[in-house]
């Protein structure tokens, strides 16, 4: 298996996301759009390998970067 990680934004909110797993055949599998659900009502979405567990990815959100 190889782990990646997929970059994601909130279509309502603007967060952004870190959406990461496993692949169980990596490199010769098709990716497939996946639509995730964000807590403020808005979803997020991303191109995940087709081999994916999908209870099994996990979805963090990135630090919010304040100056």
């Amino acid at each position: 298996m190889a782990p990646f990680a997929r970059d994601a934004r909130c279509s309502r909110c603007g967060q952004d996301y870190v959406i990461s797993g496993a692949s169980v055949n990596p490199g010769s599998e098709t990716e497939a759009s996946r639509v995730f659900p964000c807590g403020c009502g808005g979803f997020l979405e991303a191109f995940i390998p087709g081999s994916v567990n999908l209870e099994r990815l996990v979805v963090t959100a990135k630090a919010e970067v304040t100056s």
